[in-house]
C-alpha cells in the first residue's frame, strides 16, 4: 500500500474521532469541572501558578499546607492553566480540545500499530475501533477527563521516539548513537516525563520501554505484526547481552523515581485513603476477578454505560461472585497470555493493556461505590486491540486467503458503526449535570452518591421538594455528610430552619477524621446562616468561633461570615476588628470567599466614612479577584466597583 493511501487512512481515522465525539463539543461543566475550573484560583491567578504546580490537584480547597487529594498531576494542571487563559469559563473551547487530543491519540495509535508491524488494514482497523469506542466517552466528553488523553499523548509519543532510538542503536557507531540521543531518547524522555506528569499509571508503564529496546532488529524496517523476527531466516537475531537492553531503559526508571519523590513531597505521604475509606485488603483481593471481568465486559460489550456501576465490594467468597468471575478472569488471562506469546506487537500490546490497567484493579484506593469507571479503559483498549487484531487477521488470512489484507478493515468498519452509534448517543448523557446523574441513578439506584450528585442537580434546577427527597433516599442508602449538607441547604430554602439546623449539628459534631474539612467549611457557615434567619446571632457567632479554631485553614473565609452575623445584630465596631485582624490571611487564602474580607472592610470604612481606607481595601480586594471567575466572585466584583465609584 502506497503512503497516499496510508495517507488517506489517517484523515479518515482523525475525521471519525471528530465526528462521533462532535456533539460534545455542546455540552456544559459537568461535576468536578465546576470545582476544578470555574472554583480553582490556582488555575486562574497568574501569582499562584507555582502553587498549582507543586501542589496536588485539588489543593485549592484547602490552604496548600496540606493535600486534599491523592492526585499530584502537573502536566494536568498546566493544561488547565492554558485552557483557562485560552477560553476561560466558555466550555466550548474546553471540550474542543478534548476532542483534538482524541482524533491525535487515534492518529498515534494507526502509526504506532505500524511500526509494531501491522499491515495497514490491520493498523487502520485498531486505530478505527480506539476512535470510536463508547468506554471512551468518560475521557473524551467529560473535559475533566483529560487526563487520560493527555497521557496518551505524551506517552504514545515516548514510545514513538525510543522506538526511533531503539531502531538506530543497531549497528550504530558512536557519532551516531550521539545523534540518536539528541533526536529520539532526548524526546522520549521529555514525553514520558509530561506523561507522568498526566496520570499516575505513568510508573507501572516505564517496563514498555524494556520491551522496546529487546526487541529483535526488524527486516527491512519492519516486522510482520504476527511473528517476531527469530531466525537467521527472518532476519538477524538480537545477540546482546540482556544488560545492553537494560542500559537504555534506566533513565526512563530514574525520571519514574523522580516522580514518585515528587508526587510523595506534594502528598506529604506515598498515597492518601479515599474520602469515606477505601476497600479493605481482604475485601480487595477477593473483587479484583469482579473488577477485571467488568471491564472485559465493557470492552467486548460495551451496552451498559453510565458513570457510576453497581459493583460492590465481594466481602466472602461466594460461587457468583467470586467464583465464576475468578473462573472467567483466569482463563481470559491465560488466553491473553498464549496470544501474547505469537508476536513481539501481541506481547506489548499485553503489557500495555496490563500495566495501565493494573492501577485500577487496586480497590483500596476507590471509594465503595465507585470501583469502576470507563476512563480507566482508554489506553488498556488500545494494548487489548494490539494483542487481539494479529490473530483475527491471521484467522482471516487462513479462512479466506484472498482477503486476508482487507478482512481486519472491512470487519472493524462493520463493528464502529454500532460502537460509533452507541458513543454518539452516550456523549449526551455527559452534556449537563442533570442529565449525567439522571443516568447514574438509573443505572445504579442503590448508590448514595450518584443521589446525592442527583440531588445537587435538581437544587440548581429549582426543584427544591425533589431535591429534598433525593438527599433522603442517599442518607437512606448510607448516611455522609455532604448528604446531611446539601439536604439543609434546600431545607432553608424551604424556610424549614429548624430541621436545617438539626442536619448540619449532625455534620459538625462528627469528628474531624469522618468528615472532609472542605464540607465541615461549609456546614458552619450553613448552620451560621440558618441561625441568623432565626436572628439566634450569638450562637451563630460561637458556632464560628468554634469553627475557627477547628478549621484554621479558613480562617479569613470564617471570619467573613462571621463579620456578616456581628454586623447584623449591629456589633458593626466588632465585625471590623475581625476582618482588619484577617486581612492579611484573607491575601494568601484559596478560596474565593476569603479575599471577601476586603470587599467587607471596603463596605464597612465607606460606612464610617473612612473614604480613603474604603478605596484602598476596595482596590485591593478587586487586584486579587482580578482572574477570579466563579459566578459568586463576578458579582461581588460588581458590587465592589460600584461602591468604589460611588467612593469617588
Amino acid at each position: 500500500m502506497n503512503l497516499k493511501t496510508e495517507l488517506r487512512q489517517l484523515v479518515l481515522i482523525g475525521l471519525v474521532a471528530l465526528v462521533v465525539f462532535a456533539n460534545s463539543a455542546g455540552g456544559d461543566f459537568v461535576y468536578d469541572d465546576n470545582r476544578q475550573i470555574l472554583r480553582n484560583p490556582l488555575i486562574q491567578d497568574t501569582s499562584q501558578f507555582k502553587k498549582a504546580l507543586t501542589s496536588d490537584v485539588w489543593a485549592f480547597k484547602g490552604d496548600g499546607t496540606v493535600a486534599a487529594s491523592n492526585y499530584y498531576r502537573p502536566t494536568f494542571v498546566a493544561w488547565l492553566i492554558l485552557l483557562f487563559k485560552l477560553f476561560g469559563a466558555s466550555p466550548a473551547g474546553w471540550h474542543l480540545a478534548n476532542l483534538l487530543l482524541h482524533a491525535g491519540i487515534c492518529l498515534l495509535a494507526y502509526l504506532l500499530s505500524r511500526r509494531l508491524g501491522f499491515g495497514p488494514a490491520a493498523a487502520f482497523a485498531v486505530a478505527l475501533l480506539f476512535a470510536v469506542h463508547p468506554a471512551h466517552t468518560e475521557s473524551v466528553a467529560w473535559i475533566s477527563g483529560s487526563p487520560d488523553l493527555l497521557f496518551g499523548v505524551f506517552f504514545l509519543g515516548s514510545l514513538w521516539f525510543a522506538m526511533n532510538h531503539a531502531e538506530k542503536r543497531h549497528d550504530a557507531t558512536a557519532q551516531d548513537a550521539r545523534r540518536g540521543f539528541a533526536l529520539d531518547l532526548a524526546p522520549a524522555l521529555v514525553f514520558y516525563a509530561f506523561a507522568l506528569g498526566a496520570k499516575e499509571i505513568g510508573l507501572l508503564a516505564f517496563p514498555l520501554f524494556y520491551l522496546i529496546y529487546s526487541r529483535p532488529a526488524p527486516v527491512n524496517g519492519e516486522a510482520p505484526a504476527g511473528k517476531d523476527v527469530v531466525s537467521p531466516a527472518d532476519g538477524p537475531v538480537d545477540l546482546r547481552p540482556r544488560s545492553a537492553n537494560i542500559l537504555p531503559v534506566i533513565p526512563f526508571a530514574v525520571l519514574a523515581a523522580i516522580y514518585f519523590l515528587a508526587r510523595w513531597a506534594a502528598l506529604g505521604a506515598i498515597s492518601l485513603p479515599p474520602d469515606g475509606g477505601g476497600v479493605p485488603l481482604t475485601q480487595t483481593l477477593l473483587t479484583l476477578p469482579s473488577i477485571f471481568v467488568f471491564y472485559l465486559r465493557q470492552i467486548l460489550f460495551p451496552l451498559w454505560l453510565g458513570p457510576n456501576y453497581p459493583l460492590r465490594p465481594v466481602e466472602t467468597v461466594e460461587l457468583l461472585r467470586f467464583g465464576l468471575p475468578l473462573f472467567v478472569a483466569l482463563a481470559a488471562a491465560a488466553l491473553f497470555a498464549l496470544l501474547a506469546r505469537r508476536s513481539f506487537a501481541q506481547k506489548f500490546g499485553f503489557a500495555l493493556f496490563g500495566l495501565t490497567l493494573l492501577p485500577a484493579m487496586n480497590a483500596t484506593a476507590f471509594p465503595v461505590e465507585q470501583l469502576v469507571h470507563d476512563r480507566y479503559l482508554y489506553l488498556p483498549l488500545l494494548g487489548f486491540l494490539w494483542l487481539t487484531i494479529p490473530y483475527f487477521e491471521q484467522l482471516a488470512g487462513k479462512l479466506a486467503p484472498a482477503s486476508k489484507n482487507t478482512a481486519p478493515a472491512v470487519i472493524a468498519v462493520l463493528l464502529a458503526l454500532p460502537l460509533g452509534w452507541q458513543t454518539f448517543l452516550y456523549n449526551r448523557v455527559w452534556s449537563t449535570d442533570f442529565s449525567l446523574w439522571s443516568e447514574a441513578v438509573t443505572v445504579d439506584p442503590q448508590s448514595a452518591f450518584n443521589w446525592l450528585q442527583y440531588a445537587a442537580a435538581l437544587s440548581e434546577k429549582g426543584r427544591i421538594d425533589e431535591a429534598v427527597a433525593a438527599y433522603n433516599n442517599s442518607i437512606d442508602i448510607r448516611p455522609t455528610p455532604l448528604a446531611f449538607y446539601g439536604k439543609a441547604r434546600n431545607l432553608l430554602a424551604q424556610n424549614k430552619s429548624d430541621e436545617a439546623v438539626y442536619d448540619i449539628r449532625t455534620v459538625i459534631e462528627l469528628p474531624n477524621e469522618q468528615v472532609n474539612a472542605y464540607t465541615l467549611y461549609q456546614a458552619y457557615e450553613l448552620l451560621a446562616m440558618a441561625l441568623s434567619q432565626q436572628q439566634k446571632y450569638e450562637e451563630a457567632e460561637l458556632y464560628l468561633f468554634q469553627a475557627r479554631r477547628r478549621l484554621p485553614i479558613y480562617f479569613a473565609a470564617l471570619t467573613e461570615k462571621l463579620a456578616v452575623v456581628m454586623y447584623q445584630k449591629g456589633a458593626k465596631s466588632n465585625a471590623l476588628r475581625e476582618l482588619e485582624a484577617a486581612r492579611s490571611q484573607a491575601r494568601t487564602e484559596f478560596l474565593p470567599e476569603s479575599k471577601t474580607v476586603l470587599l467587607r472592610l471596603g463596605m464597612l470604612y465607606g460606612e464610617l466614612n473612612r473614604k480613603d481606607e474604603a478605596r484602598g481595601a476596595l482596590q485591593e480586594y478587586l487586584r486579587l479577584t482580578d482572574q477570579i471567575q466563579d459566578t459568586t466572585t463576578l458579582g461581588d466584583r460588581r458590587q465592589a466597583l460600584a461602591l468604589l465609584k460611588s467612593l469617588q
